[in-house]
């Protein structure tokens, strides 16, 4: 078996054109296609680097996926693109087995993978009381975990005051009424859900280290999941000074990518829990390494995945084979077409997930509606 071509097809996601959903076809020779997916979140010429790889598989066969990885991975090529290119490789690797990847790689730890909400609060006034009412709403659907936005905390009037979360302010100090509001907000939600409710906090790598301390001391109180991103992901050393000195559990790597990118700070007790993305941070296989990797410090897992459904069944397939998972990221009021984009939903029932169980990935592309929704 060959592959002949690699496609590449952007459909629209939340808030287009920040989110666009891109997946990947691997064609073959037998008639055999791989599904996979690429995260483009902040980055671009995805498309363009899922072709160019495309190109240079040509030929070859796609059950050699490790050599394939590495001998792209050594041309330096664009890593959410060659994730979404393993991906397939899997697929096929797994229609051909006629077994989910999860058997392919050790066979399943976990039967059920219990999930947290991110967006639960879309729609909300950015309120406590709002966010309050949004969280009560979603605990109630039977989920017992749930992430929030720390930008949303930090409203005043119309305009954010914190809008260095996205870029656009080069400070990375917060102040004592910051502090106040957020700590105001967290202590409204944590009141209105009891103790027993898992809340985790995300930063977007907006604050100094002296900030996310004093942010971090502040929320003590309210025993978080996790502070997610409160500081960049570039260096190791104030992640680690970070990490041994905050009251709660740093959670980071979303922005970090293979086993290479995440040895520094393991090695170092960088972070307490690690998140990275099958989409972008290697693939399926370079994902159950960095989790191994993980595990050799006693590092949980909590992969990210915040794009398409298809990322979303790679994430289960991963999900499914490590001993280490802590739970995994759910996408809550996400785009009403969604779950039509693939030929089976990826249900959430009484706060989990469960992998797909059908050969590969266990999902494939409804062609109308990717059609119907596609980006162009």
């Amino acid at each position: 078996m060959k592959i002949t071509h690699v496609t590449a097809t952007p459909v629209k996601g939340r808030h287009w054109p920040r989110f666009p959903m891109i997946f990947v076809e691997v064609h073959t020779d037998e008639g055999l296609v791989g599904l996979g997916e690429a995260l483009a979140f902040q980055a671009s010429g995805v498309i363009q680097s899922i072709l160019q790889i495309g190109e240079l598989l040509g030929g070859e066969n796609p059950l050699h996926i490790e050599r394939l990885w590495e001998q792209c991975f050594r041309r330096g090529v664009g890593l959410a693109a060659l994730s979404g290119i393993e991906i397939a490789l899997w697929d096929i690797a797994g229609q051909v087995a006629g077994l989910p990847i999860y058997q392919l790689l050790g066979g399943a730890c976990h039967d059920r993978i219990r999930v947290y909400a991110d967006g639960f609060f879309r729609g909300s006034d950015h309120s406590p009381e709002s966010h309050g009412n949004l969280a009560a709403a979603a605990v109630a659907t039977g989920l017992t975990a749930l992430k929030l936005d720390v930008d949303d905390f930090l409203y005043l009037g119309e305009r954010p005051a914190l809008i260095r979360c996205h870029g656009r302010d080069l400070s990375r100090h917060i102040t004592n009424a910051e502090i106040r509001r957020v700590q105001a907000a967290v202590a409204a939600i944590r009141d209105r859900l009891g103790p027993d409710v898992d809340l985790a906090l995300d930063c977007h790598w907006a604050f100094d280290v002296p900030s996310a301390l004093r942010l971090g001391r502040a929320l003590e109180p309210y025993d978080l999941m996790w502070l997610e991103d409160p500081v960049p992901s570039a260096s190791a050393p104030a992640l680690a000074k970070l990490a041994a000195e905050i009251p709660m559990p740093l959670c980071l790597g979303e922005a970090l990518a293979t086993r290479f990118e995440f040895r520094e700070v393991l090695e170092r007790r960088a972070a307490h829990i690690i998140m990275p993305d099958v989409a972008s941070s290697g693939g399926i296989l370079e994902t159950k390494k960095i989790a191994a990797f993980a595990d050799a410090y006693y590092i949980p897992v909590a992969p990210h995945d915040m794009v398409g459904p298809v990322a979303t069944a790679a994430t289960l397939q991963l999900c499914a084979c490590i001993p280490n998972l802590l739970v995994m990221e759910h996408q809550m009021g996400d785009v009403p077409w969604r779950d039509e984009l693939t030929d089976v939903p990826l249900p959430v029932i009484d706060g989990h997930m469960e992998p797909p169980t059908r050969p590969g990935i266990g999902v494939k592309l409804n062609p109308a509606a990717v059609a119907r929704y596609r980006a162009e």
